[in-house]
């Protein structure tokens, strides 16, 4: 299976984000793509999550404490309830790893994407988050710069 072309926006969902303690099943979670590394494809990663344990809705813009993210409504698809962005989750997915886990089923591109204007607020909001390293402030900063957020 080819890996579709990766870009800032997207979301993919993971069949195997993580394993429930109690069922030794994997779980599904849903990730947006925060930012893309255009030499090497790594990617910045966020999940998303309907459970808001200390989230806000207004402002959007948590950044703590008890946790930090952006509240993105109802996004539709596949993300039904109210969800947020969250940003302790924050990773950085390696391209080859991306790689392995499309050709093995265990990631997909889906056909939904946050509206413009939503997107750029959760890359601001990002960028106020101490749960990101320099690295992945930059490559946010970057996407940001290329999509014209303000």
């Amino acid at each position: 299976m080819a890996v579709p072309a990766v870009a800032a926006g997207q979301i993919w969902q993971d069949d195997c984000y993580y394993f429930d303690s109690d069922t030794g099943k994997c779980m599904r979670k849903y990730v947006l793509l925060l930012a893309v590394e255009p030499k090497s494809g790594d990617c910045v990663t966020a999940v998303f999550t309907s459970k808001s344990h200390g989230l806000t809705e207004n402002p959007a813009c948590s950044l703590g404490p008890p946790r930090a993210g952006y509240f993105v409504g109802v996004p539709g698809g596949a993300l039904t309830q109210p969800t947020w962005v969250e940003f302790s989750s924050v990773k950085t997915l390696d391209s080859s790893d991306l790689a392995a886990h499309v050709r093995a089923g265990r990631k997909t591109l889906i056909p939904l994407a946050l509206p413009a204007k939503t997107f750029c607020a959760v890359l601001r909001c990002a960028l106020q988050c101490e749960d990101i390293t320099l690295r992945e402030a930059r490559w946010i900063g970057d996407a940001a710069a290329v999509l014209g957020c303000h």
